[in-house]
């Protein structure tokens, strides 16, 4: 059952980008995009989707991964945006706690510092 919540900072910048994107992508492909048509293709009433676009509801991550994919929104930043964090990643941060550390210890760096970082441990040069 799908409760209201009050409205939190973190529900504004969630709700915020998924209005702006919705928006834009009405701007650019015309009614397609109207909360009506995005609302009927992701299965949810208009109605709940202006909920989330007003901070008002917060979307399931059912519903959070449908409107990424309609929306061509990264999901990652969408659930970082809603403060939800995939299972695997929760999974690998329980069964590891050092691993933990490190989320602290890069908390505080850049987006392109930590992209490289990233980069340098797929390539295998850590």
């Amino acid at each position: 059952m799908r409760g209201v919540i009050s409205l939190s900072p973190t529900q504004t910048k969630l709700s915020d980008t998924l209005r702006a994107a919705r928006l834009a992508a009405r701007v650019s492909h015309g009614k397609r995009y109207s909360l009506r048509a995005v609302s009927a293709r992701l299965g949810v009433s208009a109605t709940y989707l202006s909920l989330i676009e007003r901070g008002v509801q917060c979307p399931s991550e059912a519903t959070l991964r449908a409107v990424a994919a309609d929306l061509g929104l990264e999901v990652d930043a969408l659930l970082s945006l809603s403060e939800r964090v995939e299972p695997d990643v929760l999974a690998a941060l329980r069964s590891r706690p050092a691993l933990v550390e490190v989320v602290r210890a890069l908390r505080n760096s850049d987006d392109a510092s930590i992209s490289r970082i990233v980069r340098h441990i797929r390539d295998g040069e850590w």
